[in-house]
């Protein structure tokens, strides 16, 4: 088959498709309409956010953008410390002292309110794990902009370590809802 065959086809297709398409855009313009303005306020909005460890419970969250986040609520944010993470890492965490709430460090243990995170020595892969620099022996008040944040799994990369440490309020991104 030719080309100049091959473009007469394209062209004889185009021309049965077009009336078609504009007649079920000038009845369902409208709605098609609703429906994509709907899906960028849900975009500007929200977002899904998969938990890929057992840091947590629960494997899914929605994520609102912008929301501020309570003490003992999960808290969504980007990842910039370089490896073994590339930056951009989303992470969901929970939030365990903010800016001006007070977490205790003795050795590698860090204890906030009635929450004790032990320390580990080394982590899943072997890789010595450093305590938290930021936050020196004894009591400790979050800074300004700043968040100390935890998972529930004994191996969780959280606050307790040099690797994350203090999570800046510039990184986070909001507030996620476990959905399952």
């Amino acid at each position: 088959m030719s080309v100049l065959t091959e473009w007469s086809q394209a062209v004889q297709q185009t021309r049965t498709f077009a009336p078609k398409l504009i007649r079920h855009l000038r009845l369902q313009g409208l709605a098609w309409l609703l429906l994509i303005a709907l899906l960028m306020a849900i975009q500007a909005n929200y977002r899904i956010a998969i938990n890929r460890t057992p840091s947590l419970p629960y494997r899914v969250y929605l994520v609102c953008l912008g929301d501020a986040v309570p003490t003992d609520g999960f808290i969504v944010f980007t990842w910039h410390h370089g490896k073994p993470f590339p930056d951009g890492t989303v992470f969901t965490k929970r939030l365990l002292a903010s800016a001006g709430e007070e977490v205790v460090r003795q050795g590698r243990d860090f204890y906030i309110g009635p929450i004790n995170l032990h320390g580990k020595e080394h982590g899943l892969t072997g890789r010595q794990l450093f305590p938290n620099g930021e936050l020196q022996e004894g009591v400790n008040q979050i800074p300004p902009g700043k968040y100390f944040v935890g998972g529930d799994h004994a191996y969780s990369l959280d606050s307790r370590y040099n690797l994350l440490g203090l999570v800046d309020q510039k990184d986070v991104i909001g507030r996620a809802y476990p959905i399952f």
